[in-house]
């Protein structure tokens, strides 16, 4: 199942206080937390976020944050798909081959809250744990790019889905010769369980795409999933119209989508 998940790579093996990281995330969050008996010591560290329980058939559990280290050093090959798509980290690459070690941190048991609440609380304890161990990048898996340390902690005081990582833009060249084709669609909507967005076009500015995609991204987050298909959404100029359908997407991972098309003549692919 989908989750969020980012790991925070480092120039040396970090170290953290568990009881200072758990306090912290405490402070940011505004509500209780709770914690393992793991130490910083240990392989996994565990958060239960007290007052956002969740009713399961065999009972209500509260949501949780893992932090999960790992002994094995970065192997930069491993995210050469992150790279690609990280706009706003010129130096993804670099940053990657510099680092060694890494610590994961990933939402458990969190599907049953609203998309929101999810966002927050995975943010609250991502940036204390930033804050405390200061990594040198950090790697979005739910939304696919690279992040530096330092730009993550800078952005953190925005709302928690406006900070790079929460939403990502892809974009895929699939030109030849004769159509000029262009797919781009979002990262990191599907995760927290809305659906995220396509556009697959042709002699339209990529940039001007990618503005649509993530706004209409931001209000789907904002407003819930209140888009339907045979729905129309705000194109490039002031006046156009982009008519909206769920489709199965066509980058990976598969997942339902909703189209967003920018009709003739830029629209691309068959509907």
């Amino acid at each position: 199942m989908a989750m969020q998940m980012a790991e925070l790579h480092y120039l040396a093996p970090p170290v953290y206080d568990s009881v200072a990281l758990a306090e912290r995330a405490e402070q940011l969050l505004g509500s209780g937390i709770e914690t393992s008996d793991s130490d910083a010591a240990s392989s996994a560290f565990l958060m239960f976020h007290t007052k956002h329980r969740i009713e399961y058939r065999d009972g209500a559990l509260p949501a949780q944050t893992a932090i999960l280290a790992s002994d094995k050093p970065t192997n930069a090959e491993a995210y050469t798909d992150q790279i690609q798509q990280s706009w706003a980290c010129e130096d993804a690459a670099e940053r990657m081959e510099a680092s060694t070690r890494s610590l994961l941190v990933t939402e458990m048991m969190a599907h049953g809250l609203e998309p929101g609440e999810r966002v927050r609380l995975f943010h609250g304890v991502l940036q204390a744990l930033a804050e405390i161990t200061q990594p040198h990048a950090i790697v979005f898996h739910h939304s696919q790019q690279v992040v530096a340390g330092d730009s993550y902690l800078e952005s953190c005081d925005r709302e928690s889905i406006e900070r790079p990582g929460s939403l990502n833009v892809r974009f895929y060249n699939i030109s030849n010769s004769e159509t000029g084709d262009m797919m781009m669609d979002t990262r990191g909507l599907d995760e927290i369980g809305l659906h995220d967005l396509q556009c697959h076009f042709r002699e339209l500015d990529p940039n001007s795409v990618s503005q649509v995609l993530f706004n209409t991204a931001l209000y789907i987050y904002q407003s819930g999933p209140v888009i339907k298909s045979g729905e129309t959404v705000a194109g490039i100029e002031p006046d156009s119209k982009w008519m909206c359908q769920f489709e199965d997407s066509l980058l990976e991972p598969q997942r339902d989508v909703l189209d967003l098309n920018p009709g003739e003549p830029f629209a691309a692919g068959g509907r």
